[in-house]
């Protein structure tokens, strides 16, 4: 990542610290509905999973459903993978750009450490719990679709 390409002299502290902060502010935002979407389509993912596995069985039907079910039972997990490692992505894109904000905001500002404005995104023990969730559900997801998905194939 890059350097902020505003040099902090020509700004005042406060309005370099809001800068930041509004950039920080939006990764946060992207994250938080980067998250939202994934939780959506995880349920949603899972709802259409359950459906079929539960009609599977089903001894009255057309071999075409039968075949087409067979293929979402296969499918589901595939997509669900897919959806898992692209929030992941975008989540850790956000994480990243935001530690390039705060390391690139301390290096400008660590003169002024005195001057009462709080930190730019929390204190490190708040930011590593906030960043759980988008650093973990991703992948902890991968793991049941891939468990649901070995598990389908015996």
């Amino acid at each position: 990542m890059s350097e902020l390409k505003t040099p902090a002299s020509t700004l005042s502290p406060e309005d370099l610290y809001h800068l930041v902060r509004g950039q920080i502010e939006h990764e946060d935002n992207l994250i938080g509905t980067r998250l939202n979407w994934f939780v959506a389509s995880q349920s949603f993912l899972f709802s259409a999973y359950a459906i079929v596995v539960s009609n599977l069985t089903v001894a009255v039907k057309s071999p075409w459903v039968n075949s087409q079910q067979k293929l979402l039972f296969a499918i589901i997990p595939v997509v669900a993978i897919f959806v898992c490692v692209l929030i992941f992505i975008g989540a850790l894109g956000g994480i990243l750009a935001m530690r390039a904000l705060r390391r690139s905001y301390a290096a400008q500002m660590s003169h002024l450490v005195g001057m009462g404005l709080p930190p730019v995104q929390g204190f490190a023990a708040n930011y590593f719990m906030g960043q759980l969730s988008p650093a973990l559900l991703p992948p902890g997801f991968v793991a049941v679709w891939l468990l649901l998905l070995l598990h389908g194939i015996h």
